[in-house]
């Protein structure tokens, strides 16, 4: 079923875990402060890694651990378990998979990194530490977590996976209906053979019921009949579980809930963003993008002076693109294309050994340096860090207009577009070829509208740095 979906990966991971005996019941019902340990014990062993790798450093260097600038553990361990957290370093999801957890601790070592070298920029205080000591440390640092991580996600899935995954009860009233095999996470209960009738008024009812139940993270309601699907939802809305319903609406998606004249109703699209959310955007832009731009202004110019001396024309390249409400403004990019064969309209989009692209054009494009400029839109006001990536108008796929091939475009210019989304972080770049390629893009840009919040434009900028140097960029 699909409601199961998000537990594909974790079943996965049960799959491959030797068969063991049923949890007992002194661990399954302590499930919540096994995990809690479980993070705790992540945390610890990253933050011991770190604390290492700054004395290994040192001794490297200086030829005892405790000489040189050892303590600047104390101002990366904050910095880096609060960017471990945020990319969720320590849910069980990346406890039980090794790709996710190597993902996430690297790329919070990196932004730590970025954070602990733009301090020492801005406090002028470089000079006063050895760059080889902190080099020996970040390099330690990445080795010391990453085998630390190894081991802790092969101890997790060896022994701690049965205990702490999130377990799953399906209620139905289909006969036929049984976990896929070597799925030991999810239990489905046929109520009828169960004997399980709901009754609001029966204290035996709701002990039978949480009896079943057990210590399950979630129970999923699967009713082929309307009128017994609502007898459940209204006993479990009493019985203390959390709870959740399958509804069948054709394949639509709503966004949430809401009320009107006392029926239930499905929001289904949101307009664009409010004045307050506006002028949260618009503040938080102002205020990343300033010290960025400080940052990055040497890196602009030196690009813009290899640009001329590779390729005769100007540094920068300016186009006409599609902004909020769908209005066109001009978008500033460094020129990374010969200029008799730059695109205007960008009928064209850019491909693996484009022949139009120099020498130079291709290592930005790689680097993604080109967008830089970008973050002058930004700070004019006609562009934002987050939103969906801007268009040209001529922009195509499989020969049609983008709007040709997805009826809902339109609707992703309800936000100014972004020098990053959640398109990019999710891997969407690069040539659209195909209609696939742009209905994917337009989707994300879409989720990103709807559940629009400050929060998630934090995590999509901490997510960039993976992804800023990428395969599809060319």
């Amino acid at each position: 079923m699909e409601v199961l979906g998000a537990y594909g990966g974790i079943r996965e991971a049960a799959a491959s875990v030797p068969p063991t005996e049923p949890a007992p019941d002194r661990l399954t019902r302590y499930r919540d402060s096994l995990r809690v340990c479980l993070t705790a014990g992540l945390a610890a062993t990253d933050l011991l890694a770190l604390a290492g790798s700054c004395l290994a450093g040192a001794a490297l260097r200086h030829g005892s651990p405790f000489d040189g600038n050892w303590q600047i553990f104390f101002f990366l361990a904050p910095t880096y378990f609060l960017a471990a957290v945020s990319l969720r370093a320590y849910a069980v999801q990346a406890a039980t998979s090794l790709s996710r957890a190597l993902s996430a601790s690297f790329t919070a070592l990196l932004i730590t990194a970025g954070l602990f070298l733009t301090a020492l920029f801005a406090l002028k205080v470089g000079s006063r530490l050895s760059r080889l000591e902190i080099g020996y440390s970040f390099l330690l640092a990445f080795a010391l977590i990453g085998m630390g991580r190894m081991m802790a996600t092969l101890l997790t899935r060896s022994w701690l996976l049965p205990f702490v995954a999130p377990r799953l009860v399906v209620l139905t009233d289909r006969r036929d209906t049984e976990a896929p095999g070597g799925d030991d996470l999810t239990t489905y209960v046929e109520v009828g053979g169960a004997g399980l009738t709901p009754r609001r008024d029966d204290p035996a009812f709701f002990a039978a019921l949480s009896e079943r139940i057990g210590y399950a993270d979630r129970v999923v309601l699967a009713f082929s009949d309307a009128r017994e699907r609502l007898e459940w939802t209204e006993a479990m809305r009493l019985s203390g579980f959390e709870s959740e319903v399958v509804v069948d609406l054709g394949g639509f998606e709503p966004l949430s809930l809401s009320r009107w004249n006392e029926q239930t109703t499905l929001l289904v699209s949101r307009g664009p963003l409010s004045l307050t959310e506006r002028l949260t955007k618009r503040v938080f832009d102002l205020a990343v993008t300033l010290p960025l731009l400080v940052a990055a202004a040497p890196t602009i110019v030196a690009a813009a002076l290899l640009v001329k001396l590779d390729s005769p024309g100007p540094a920068f390249f300016v186009q006409e693109r599609v902004g909020r409400n769908n209005r066109p403004y001009r978008c500033f990019k460094l020129r990374t294309m010969r200029r008799e064969a730059t695109d205007a309209t960008g009928q064209v989009s850019a491909s693996r050994g484009d022949g139009r692209v120099t020498r130079v054009g291709r290592f930005l494009r790689r680097t993604s340096i080109d967008e830089l400029p970008q973050l002058l839109n930004v700070l004019i006001g006609n562009m934002s860090l987050v939103g969906p990536r801007p268009h040209a108008l001529g922009s195509r796929a499989e020969g049609a207009l983008f709007w040709e091939l997805v009826p809902d475009y339109w609707s992703r210019h309800a936000v100014k577009p972004g020098l990053t989304g959640l398109a990019q972080i999710r891997g969407l770049r690069g040539a659209t070829q195909s209609r696939r390629d742009i209905e994917a893009r337009v989707a994300a840009d879409l989720e990103y509208i709807n559940n629009w919040s400050l929060w998630m434009d934090v995590k999509v900028l901490l997510l960039t740095v993976r992804v800023i140097i990428h395969r599809n960029a060319h």
